[in-house]
């Protein structure tokens, strides 16, 4: 039997499914943090009970994920010769990563289902108080999961979306130096 977004994410605690006074409370908790801190982090969003199932289904599909090795600023942006050798763009860092597409995600599994669950978008576009909303339409970008080996880091940067949603499954052993 294929998993169903409703049986992962906790539902009595973040109320997404129904329109109503917690769903709206939530809403705007969630507004509220996003104006003033930029984003609004939802802890225990995934019932930590099933956080192991969702590690799995990456796990067994990370052999996927395109590895991408460089040294990069902030903005991923070439280098400005003509600026301040301490200038941000100047600021190079070593970049190390892999990414698994979307197209290892099939119908069925956990994060597709939580992805295409007819509430989870509606509940995001709310959230962010945007009159229109769509989701990703990249078939290989829409669901990714990023990943990191021993060794690998991806370094402070601004990202290029107007919005993104992120699901932290699983905390590194070791680093963050």
């Amino acid at each position: 039997m294929s998993p169903s977004a409703v049986d992962y994410v906790d539902t009595d605690r973040y109320p997404i499914v129904e329109a109503g006074p917690a769903r709206d409370a939530l809403i705007a908790r969630m507004r509220g943090a996003i104006e003033a801190d930029g984003c609004a982090v939802l802890k225990g969003f995934v019932r930590a009970e099933r956080i192991a199932d969702l590690v799995e289904e990456c796990d067994r599909v990370a052999v996927h994920g395109h590895r991408n090795f460089n040294r990069t600023n902030p903005y991923f942006t070439q280098d400005r010769p003509d600026l301040p050798a301490e200038h941000p763009l100047r600021r190079f860092y070593d970049r190390s990563n892999a990414f698994v597409p979307a197209d290892n995600f099939r119908r069925g599994s956990i994060l597709r289902e939580i992805y295409e669950w007819p509430v989870f978008a509606p509940f995001v576009q709310a959230a962010l108080g945007e009159q229109r909303f769509y989701r990703y339409a990249d078939p290989l970008a829409d669901v990714i999961v990023n990943t990191a080996e021993a060794g690998n880091g991806f370094p402070w940067h601004f990202d290029t979306n107007n919005y993104t949603v992120t699901l932290a499954i699983q905390n590194a052993e070791v680093g963050g130096d």
